[in-house]
């Protein structure tokens, strides 16, 4: 009987989620979790973990992210499942990289991939949502990169290589994914790896503006139908900023409209990293520009509520980035 409530308290606690409401789902997962820790469930326990972590994540409480995923760290390998294991070094580590803890969060990535390989020698790559948090973290300096348009030349070949060398992983994780569950969150996420990779490299060659990439709106496509309204964001601010380097700035198709709308998903259900994120996107995008009157408040209002929030969070991972937006305002 005790198995059956802690299993419903955690489905209920994962619809919830699923609907954006994030903080409505906080109680129920936690309570679920203590369930099955007393019960000794370990499989369910490192789950249920994994599951609070990144909901803890979302809702920008990062400490508490890194500290329950290291938890469903240890529960996993009391289970001796191997995906679990695997899932829940992922978990930690994607907790680690939004810390700006890197070099803890590579570790942990190798150790799941070196899982990876032991149990699915035919696939010894991390793919769907795991192998999507691996590639962000590897298109991290890229990405970082590609934001600074004067100084992007220094380490240009290494990071080509980096962009190219995600792309390969993703449509390799993609193919695994058509050819077995068709999954749509984990197809959309390979889209969205694949087009911030083309993007990231389009502005470090600097040779061309970079044209609407086919895997950025599928991406954008199949997050939305897939569900998962706390990962659309990561694609509409992709969108966002291929669309704001092409010059498509205002109106319904826009740079304007897509970090609207992921605003209000974020706003709704206190997505505060999301929300850390969209601040610096409009300062970056549309600050400084003549052509464009500025939508929102200030760039510097949205950089001091970025830098509120990412101080409030712990959401280092930005640190570096918001150093930049505010040296170039």
């Amino acid at each position: 009987f005790r198995s059956d409530q802690a299993w419903l308290l955690n489905e209920a606690a994962f619809r919830l989620r699923g609907l954006g409401r994030l903080r409505e789902s906080l109680e129920p997962m936690r309570a679920g979790l203590e369930m099955g820790v007393k019960q000794e469930n370990w499989k369910g326990a490192a789950i249920r973990a994994n599951n609070l972590s990144e909901l803890e994540l979302t809702l920008g409480l990062v400490d508490a992210a890194v500290q329950d995923a290291a938890q469903s760290v240890e529960f996993a390998d009391r289970s001796g499942d191997a995906f679990v294991r695997l899932s829940d070094r992922t978990a930690h580590a994607d907790a680690l990289h939004q810390a700006g803890r890197l070099a803890e969060a590579e570790t942990r990535f190798d150790e799941a991939e070196q899982i990876q390989a032991e149990d699915q020698p035919e696939y010894p790559l991390l793919y769907s949502l795991q192998g999507f948090q691996y590639c962000d973290l590897l298109l991290a300096q890229a990405e970082h990169a590609a934001w600074q348009l004067d100084d992007r030349r220094k380490r240009e070949e290494e990071l080509l290589a980096a962009c190219r060398a995600v792309s390969e992983r993703a449509e390799t994780a993609l193919q695994i994914v058509l050819n077995g569950s068709r999954n749509l969150l984990d197809i959309a996420l390979n889209h969205l790896t694949l087009g911030r990779s083309a993007l990231y490299a389009t502005l470090l060659e600097a040779s061309a503006i970079p044209n609407p990439h086919p895997a950025i709106e599928a991406a954008v496509s199949g997050l939305r139908r897939s569900g998962y309204s706390y990962y659309l964001p990561l694609g509409l601010l992709t969108r966002a900023w291929l669309r704001a380097v092409t010059g498509a700035l205002t109106g319904p198709d826009s740079a304007q409209a897509d970090l609207d709308e992921a605003w209000d998903i974020a706003a709704r259900g206190s997505m505060k990293l999301h929300l850390a994120d969209i601040h610096l996107y409009r300062a970056r995008l549309f600050g400084g520009r003549r052509d464009v009157t500025y939508p929102w408040d200030s760039p510097a209002h949205d950089l001091s509520a970025a830098a509120r929030l990412i101080h409030e969070c712990g959401y280092h991972r930005r640190d570096e980035e918001l150093r930049a937006a505010l040296a170039s305002a």
